[in-house]
């Protein structure tokens, strides 16, 4: 998985309590760290990890 990435298609707005919101433009490519049955790991530039749901793929976000 380590060549994989992933395309987002839509802007994300990820937001945590206490926290600035972290905002990934369209057009964004993220590492892909695991993948799992419902759910796509993936990094960015700055080593943040998240969780894309699968459900998303090809709306929010594409496998290359």
């Amino acid at each position: 998985m380590s060549d994989s990435v992933v395309l987002l298609n839509a802007d994300l707005v990820l937001t945590k309590e206490g926290f600035d919101d972290l905002v990934y433009e369209t057009g964004t490519l993220l590492k892909v760290m695991m993948i799992s049955n419902d759910h796509v790991v993936v990094k960015d530039d700055h080593e943040r990890t998240f969780i894309l749901k699968n459900e998303d793929k090809d709306t929010v976000w594409t496998l290359l």
